[in-house]
């Protein structure tokens, strides 16, 4: 059977302390003349950050958008949307964890397809636009550069969540031309992120790298670097946690991430995921904080159809599998990861976050409706399977 290797149009990946100096020769490299800030409150408020990189960018700086929301409400992508449009940008920097990026990839998508309502947008939020290879009516989206201040690593794919707040449900979107066209990884631009939220994304990155290692659509070049993801995540956080001003350790966790997401288009993420969207989009729990809690649960509930696989990850993740039976190396692949989350001071549970009983019961319905066949492992029959996980959390 043969398979194909999608390749995402990302001309560079910058790294190493220093890197954001480049940011100038990246725009000038791109030939862009108005160049439109996304991000955050609290790094457009309380942190050095977006001035500095107003001052790199210099005359270029068209303005800058600093109320990217948490999952992303479509409400800030249509606002985002709109200054940038009026400030005639022709390219978008976005600076921070994965809800600015994913804010600025849903600007790209309505500059380039000229949305301006929800019900507009809405048109996009459907799985098989992944799959058109030019969907862009009016325009080709202008490019984007990501300059990421956590570990979610939602700067290395063109796909997007956003949330629909009125209905708490989240869905998604995207297109490979969405994918930033340059990333810039400079650890010294992590210095700010808490405590908290670089621990979770980094247990959000070892999601994306044990899911798509154990998914059926898995490849081989994914399989290598995913392992490597889980290597260094599991060396290297800690290292940041005790020692934070080891840039060697934040960089190695920011390449792991990369790896972890890297041709994201081939190599799909599964159940645990899917949770996670739905538990941020009704609850708004943090993505980072759902991997934590949810991750080892579906790990653990994947060990049937997936023992062997999980059995590699449990030996990436340092488990000494001489001796064990493959499913009994693959339940210990499990507690490790788990001891790895709760060692790091993350969440371990659902009530931790603020979710309730009473919201099982949906999330569980929702989830299932947003699965597609192939996404997981183990094939989910109905939410009831989705449910018992989710107790099994709480």
């Amino acid at each position: 059977m043969t398979q194909t290797f999608v390749h995402l149009p990302v001309d560079r990946v910058i790294f190493g302390a220093g890197a954001l100096g480049e940011l100038p020769q990246a725009v000038e490299r791109l030939g862009v003349k108005r160049a439109f800030i996304i991000t955050g409150r609290t790094l457009a408020t309380k942190t050095e950050l977006i001035s500095r990189i107003q001052g790199l960018l210099g005359d270029r700086c068209a303005g800058v958008y600093g109320e990217a929301g948490q999952h992303v409400p479509k409400r800030t992508i249509l606002d985002a949307a709109a200054q940038a449009r009026d400030a005639q940008a022709d390219a978008l920097v976005s600076v921070g964890g994965g809800s600015p990026i994913d804010t600025a990839k849903g600007v790209a998508l309505c500059l380039a397809e000229e949305i301006r309502d929800e019900a507009g947008l809405n048109r996009y939020a459907t799985p098989h636009r992944l799959a058109e290879s030019e969907p862009f009516q009016v325009s080709r989206p202008i490019p984007q550069i990501a300059i990421p201040t956590t570990l979610s690593a939602g700067e290395h794919t063109g796909v997007f969540g956003t949330t629909d707040e009125g209905a708490r449900r989240k869905d998604g979107a995207g297109h490979p031309l969405l994918v930033p066209r340059v990333v810039i990884l400079d650890p010294e631009t992590t210095r700010d992120t808490p405590e908290w939220l670089w621990s979770s994304t980094g247990i959000r990155a070892l999601d994306h790298a044990v899911e798509r290692f154990y998914t059926p659509t898995h490849q081989p070049l994914t399989d290598v670097l995913c392992l490597e993801a889980i290597r260094l995540l599991v060396r290297e956080l800690p290292v940041t946690l005790h020692t934070p001003g080891s840039l060697d350790a934040r960089l190695a966790c920011q390449l792991a991430a990369w790896f972890s997401l890297f041709g994201a288009f081939n190599a799909r993420t599964g159940l645990s995921h899917a949770i996670g969207h739905q538990l941020g989009g009704r609850c708004g729990v943090p993505h980072g904080q759902t991997s934590c809690v949810i991750l080892p649960h579906v790990m653990l509930f994947n060990v049937p159809a997936a023992a062997d696989r999980l059995a590699v990850i449990g030996e990436a993740a340092g488990v000494m599998t001489e001796g064990k039976s493959t499913e009994d190396a693959a339940k210990a692949a499990t507690k490790t990861v788990a001891r790895v989350i709760k060692a790091l001071g993350c969440p371990t549970r659902l009530t931790e976050v603020g979710v309730t009983e009473a919201d099982l019961h949906p999330i569980a319905q929702a989830t299932f409706d947003e699965l597609r066949p192939g996404m997981n492992p183990r094939r989910v029959h109905d939410p009831d399977e989705i449910l018992e996980i989710l107790k099994a959390a709480l």
